[in-house]
């Protein structure tokens, strides 16, 4: 093993539970992207629409909070929706929102077609953002592209009250519309791939009892997005799933096969009666740096199997904890994590106001190792 790894050798390796140098940092679409901004003297308006942009904001994040990946796209979490119909709203200093769903029902699924993912330009500006990172720091930091998984895309299509009507009661055309989505996220997969990235951080948080039954997410997740992971990993591309809902279903996770698991939040109390684990007595510290939430110690059926995990530290703390808070995250995370096979990074983004002193403060912390 090296003295000293690269970032993208460090990432790599931790996906394959191999030795690092020391724990790698991870680093999810644009977190505490302001201070960013704000350096680069643009809005995120300014640079939604540019891959240049996108790229340069990329490569500043980490020039500033040091982690070793980047993401592209990040921010705007509805790049195949919007090429597949459904209208945003560009804002100046917000992500972008749902203006209008590109169907009324599933009963209109033959209106998706895949191949709009070929032609629309955003999708191009986004791969286009990957061809500069590859081009910039591909050999120094791991480039991670980001998807939403079939089900997640639905919603984002037809609305999540829509889509819990129709899988009740129009299960053939949701799962027609669940085939077209699928194509559409192998296509913007192999986008994403052919322009450059390493692996692929895919969005499967509607795999969680906070929306649906088991079954159901059984019927209507884990086909559809098992054959997405199955497809990234045949075309060489590491995957990360991510489900940071607080009913996350991981045993269907586990089902997925990903590279990584990145989560957050979890149920202590069904988590100790299922695994006897004390999560709340573990963190100490009147309970901070734990919370309403999974550790690691408890997915030990995941390392053992050959996937690697990717949190845990609360996405709010750099934001809202001071000091001792900060450090008492990277602290609680890395003594309960696995010896191998661990990403050290937040379970879900960084608030985008979060202050550069309290990046600084996080980055201290993970480089000593606390």
């Amino acid at each position: 093993m090296k003295t000293e790894m690269t970032s993208r050798e460090r990432f790599i390796n931790a996906l394959e539970q191999k030795d690092v140098d020391r724990v790698p940092y991870g680093y999810l679409w644009f977190g505490a992207g302001n201070a960013v901004l704000e350096r680069m003297g643009v809005s995120l308006k300014d640079i939604y629409s540019s891959s240049d942009g996108i790229a340069r904001a990329q490569i500043l994040a980490r020039e500033m909070y040091h982690h070793d990946n980047v993401m592209a796209p990040w921010g705007c979490l509805l790049v195949e929706a919007e090429a597949l119909g459904t209208k945003v709203n560009i804002k100046e200093n917000a992500y972008p929102t749902v203006a209008k769903y590109a169907l009324k029902s599933a009963a209109e699924h033959e209106q998706i077609n895949p191949q709009d993912i070929r032609c629309s330009e955003r999708v191009k500006t986004v791969a286009g953002s990957v061809e500069i990172l590859k081009k910039e720091i591909g050999d120094e930091a791991f480039i991670t592209g980001a998807t939403m998984a079939p089900l997640m895309l639905a919603s984002q299509v037809m609305g999540g009250s829509r889509l819990c009507i129709d899988m009740l009661k129009n299960r053939e055309d949701f799962h027609s519309l669940l085939e077209n989505l699928t194509e559409s996220c192998l296509l913007f997969a192999d986008a994403l791939l052919e322009a450059g990235v390493d692996g692929i951080f895919v969005e499967n948080g509607e795999n969680t009892g906070d929306l649906f039954s088991p079954q159901m997410a059984e019927e209507f997740m884990l086909p559809y997005t098992k054959r997405l992971y199955d497809h990234i990993k045949a075309e060489g591309g590491y995957v990360i799933s991510h489900n940071c809902a607080a009913q996350a279903f991981y045993d269907l996770e586990l089902k997925l096969k990903p590279h990584a698991l990145n989560f957050a939040f979890g149920n202590v109390n069904l988590l100790g009666k299922k695994y006897g684990v004390e999560c709340t007595n573990l963190h100490n510290h009147n309970n901070i740096g734990c919370g309403p939430r999974h550790c690691f110690k408890e997915f030990k059926d995941f390392s053992d199997t050959g996937i690697s995990l990717m949190g845990n530290i609360i996405p709010d703390a750099p934001l809202t904890g001071d000091r001792f808070k900060i450090e008492h995250e990277v602290k609680s995370c890395l003594k309960a994590a696995p010896e191998k096979g661990f990403i050290l990074a937040t379970g879900c983004e960084i608030p985008l106001n979060t202050p550069l002193e309290k990046m600084e403060i996080l980055w201290n912390a993970i480089k000593t190792g606390i």
